[in-house]
């Protein structure tokens, strides 16, 4: 794995250097790159095809050794010659010498070259926990669920977390994951955002001990479930049971672990759950059903599939394991049955290593996938992992292979997939565009970040704070990836530290000078920091820069000016995002030379209004995510048009428009009730950009009328509407309106003062997902929904009674028309 991916980081490195025409290029021979892009191309489709076959060979490993550290000489070489050539002043004759030099090691170089889970056997534990949940006491309980590691405890507790009646029954429902080495901040922080009680500057500000004191606050007087996933020590339960406060009222804890003295000191006395291994013929038809489906099966592969199903010894996710491997290799006898002694020599009678079965099957991932797999590593054990950082990440690495007419972010999400399908990492959860949001890793039993770094050989430091200033300044001149654990942490960069730097995730002192060393780090491909003051300049120098990640406002979170942001950085070469949050960013009026120039930005967010005008979208063409923040530190309504250009944003797909208005602003429209007239300006529907599927409204005080034309736009799939986003009690649709949201699979209407919400089924003929929070006044869903087909999930977080009701009447009626699907998610419901 380690060989595959220093060769394909070295390739794109090549690719990108035969493609440099600046004036500051380097002097290469085009022959020497074209020989080490052809040699180094074989070696890396010889590693595709034979590794695989030949991993557990002595001699291959020790070739693989020796490739990999040839490919990662010949990428040092480079860099630092290009480190050295943009960065250090050095006379004509020193890079005379020096690219004599750097050429002389690339002859060297070249001589030297010459995997939905399918859920078997937990009917019955299913029902055991249901009715301990349920039925039994009226007083705190702890359910303990115990068992072998990959037995099954945490799918059968995910099974009754997400089932409808457990979560019709308790108001509040948490999910916090523990692991060995636990944190019981992260614990407290698990248990908040679960309920959504959590923001930004509070996760970031809050002691241990305050942290406790707000899961006490959010469940007191509430009847909740909380699953406490993978606990290994009494400790770690010590630590967080007294903020589970006991008033009676049915609540329950559910807890899984391997060993028996933590269960029996959580349950006090109650019995342990304790799981039993598959059967024969469970093991045989979970494996059946992962690998072919609903769909027929060749009989001559039944015997070795029970052979095999047989040799998991009843372990689930064994089983599991096995058939994300079987799923991917040809359906002959003769594979199978090359699996089935594999799994035979690793599942012993007396040693049962499920980390033998997952190696199993990563051993039989593609290369491509296997550095893919393992770089989530550098991701807390505990902690959902964001999609769209892991893929910029995998990108930026240069760890995603081109593929002809695919864009490289569409390559890395079906990377995604498939290890998805292959079962070696878990879904968390879902965009309302249905693709995948946060997803986690299969637990190891060992640090997978050790793993990750010890196979990289430190060229990625996934915790900076691991390490002694001895340790790192032996690991600086090669190192390509730094992670912090934001937003704990705050580092220091000395000045050339990290000169061969690509990753750069970190928060920096505020007060420390990082500027300098900033612009030294030329091959920078990623870059996450809490505050932009000062980069500015800094950042113009990154030529290799794709993702520019600004955390937050300020590292102590004091309220941050909008922030200039120049062309020089918007036209920046390889830029394709700029992700801000909590400030603004203002981009003056191009220039005509600024014209000239090509621009290649996708995401930019935080937009200014004052630059939402013609000149400057007509310069970022490419444009597929937008988010306009308006900062308003006024007491008066000003008109804003900043929606009326974006009819140049042909490509933009995704919208997102926020007002933050003043406290004064704020307090007057609370006390007096006097917006009654909007202050952003709805244009035309034929003004909007025509590709535009996602929509995002916030503190905007639209009027329920403006809803006439954005029901128009005719690709629109997601709407969300957030914090008064529009203004008045009734929104009415009425029965003479034409059109209707055609294409509208997900709404959600967040914390809005409507009362009454008259609709019917002509008004959302496709929509899938329904999600109401924090509608305190909302008196009930419009009946007429039962018509919508597609409809398939409510959910309803912080409503009235009543709201809850009118979903289980759509429900009983779309049921009574034989549609099962639809479920009622409903959470903190309000008498």
């Amino acid at each position: 794995m380690a060989a595959y991916a220093a060769v394909t980081s070295l390739l794109q490195t090549l690719d990108n250097l035969s493609q440099t025409h600046t004036s500051h290029s380097l002097l290469y021979k085009k022959e020497q790159t074209e020989v080490l892009c052809e040699k180094y191309t074989f070696l890396k489709t010889f590693l595709e095809d034979f590794t695989n076959i030949f991993h557990e060979d002595v001699k291959m490993k020790h070739l693989e050794r020796m490739i990999q550290e040839a490919a990662n000489g010949v990428e040092d070489t480079i860099d630092s010659h290009e480190y050295d050539s943009h960065v250090l002043v050095q006379s004509n004759q020193v890079r005379s010498e020096a690219d004599a030099i750097f050429h002389q090691n690339l002859e060297y170089a070249i001589e030297e070259i010459d995997q939905k889970d399918v859920i078997i056997g937990l009917d019955e534990d299913l029902l055991k926990i249901k009715d301990r949940l349920i039925v039994q006491s009226s007083k705190l309980e702890v359910v303990p669920i115990i068992g072998m590691g990959g037995i099954g405890k945490t799918t059968l507790a995910r099974r009754v977390y997400d089932d409808s009646l457990i979560a019709y029954h308790f108001c509040v429902r948490a999910w916090a994951n523990v692991s060995q080495e636990f944190d019981t901040r992260e614990i407290f922080l698990g248990i908040l955002r679960s309920i959504g009680k959590i923001k930004d500057e509070v996760e970031r500000d809050s002691t241990t001990e305050q942290l406790a004191e707000m899961v006490y606050r959010s469940l007191k007087g509430r009847k909740y479930l909380i699953v406490l996933d993978d606990m290994w020590s009494i400790e770690a339960w010590q630590n967080v049971r007294r903020s589970f406060p006991d008033d009676h009222n049915g609540s329950r804890i559910v807890l899984t672990t391997r060993l028996v003295d933590v269960a029996s000191c959580a349950c006090s006395g109650n019995s342990l759950h304790q799981m039993r291994f598959l059967s024969m013929e469970e093991s045989w038809t979970l494996l059946r059903d992962k690998v072919f489906g609903n769909g027929s099966y060749p009989p001559e592969l039944e015997k070795i599939g029970r052979y095999i199903g047989h040799q998991c010894q009843g372990l689930p996710l064994a089983v599991v394991a096995i058939d994300g491997l079987l799923s991917k290799m040809s359906k002959e006898t003769s594979s199978w049955e090359n699996v089935a002694e594999k799994v035979r020599s690793l599942m012993t009678s007396d040693t049962m290593d499920f980390l033998n079965i997952l190696s199993l099957s990563y051993n039989h991932l593609p290369q491509y996938l296997k550095t893919c797999f393992l770089y989530m590593g550098v991701f807390a054990e505990t902690r959902e992992i964001p999609v769209w950082k892991l893929i910029k990440l995998w990108i930026s690495e240069g760890f995603v292979k081109k593929v002809k007419y695919k864009n490289l972010e569409d390559v890395a999400e079906e990377n995604l997939s498939e290890l998805v399908d292959r079962s070696l990492v878990l879904v968390g959860k879902h965009t309302s565009l249905g693709k995948i949001k946060t997803c986690t890793f299969v637990h190891f039993p060992i640090s997978f970040t050790d793993l990750l770094e010890n196979i990289s050989c430190l060229r990625r430091v996934a915790d900076f704070h691991r390490y002694t200033d001895s340790e790192l300044s032996k690991l600086m001149p090669h190192t390509r990836s730094v992670f912090f654990k934001y937003p704990y942490f705050f580092c220091f960069l000395s000045q050339s530290s990290f000169r061969l730097l690509r990753i750069l995730d970190v928060c920096f002192d505020p007060f420390s000078n990082c500027s300098q060393s900033i612009s030294e780090l030329i091959h920078l491909r990623y870059l996450a920091c809490p505050s932009f003051d000062g980069l500015v300049q800094s950042i113009c120098k990154l030529r290799n820069l794709q993702n520019l990640v600004i955390h937050d406002s300020h590292p102590f979170g004091f309220c941050m000016r909008p922030q200039f942001l120049p062309w020089e950085v918007v036209n920046m070469p390889q830029l394709r995002h700029i992700h801000t949050k909590e400030f603004s960013l203002f981009i003056p009026p191009p220039t005509s030379l600024i014209a000239e120039r090509e621009n290649h930005l996708q995401t930019l967010t935080g937009l200014m209004p004052s630059s939402c005008n013609e000149e400057v979208f007509l310069r970022i063409p490419n444009l597929k995510k937008l988010g306009i923040l308006i900062l308003d530190d006024s007491d008066t309504i000003q008109k804003c048009y900043c929606l009326d250009n974006l009819v140049h944003l042909t490509q933009l797909e995704k919208l997102k428009v926020e007002f933050r208005e003043s406290e004064m602003l704020f307090f007057r429209w609370m006390i007096k009730d006097w917006m009654d007239l909007s202050w952003l300006h709805i244009p035309h529907c034929d003004n909007f950009p025509p590709n535009l599927k996602k929509l995002t409204l916030c503190r905007t005080h639209l009027q329920w009328e403006d809803m006439n034309i954005l029901r128009k736009l005719p690709n629109l799939e997601v709407l969300k509407l957030k914090h008064h986003a529009f203004h008045g009690l009734i929104w009415k649709l009425s029965d003479e309106d034409e059109d209707g949201f055609l294409k509208l699979k997900f709404l959600l209407l967040q914390n809005m003062n409507l009362m009454q919400w008259e609709a019917t089924s002509y008004h959302f003929p496709s929509l899938e997902h329904l999600v109401l929070t924090d509608c305190y006044l909302l008196e009930q869903i419009p009946f007429d929904f039962a018509e919508i087909q597609t409809l398939q999930l409510i959910e309803l977080h912080e409503c009235l009674r009543s709201v809850l009701v009118s979903a289980e009447q759509i429900q009983a009626e779309q049921q009574s028309l034989g549609n099962d699907d639809l479920i009622i998610h409903a959470n903190y419901i309000r008498e």
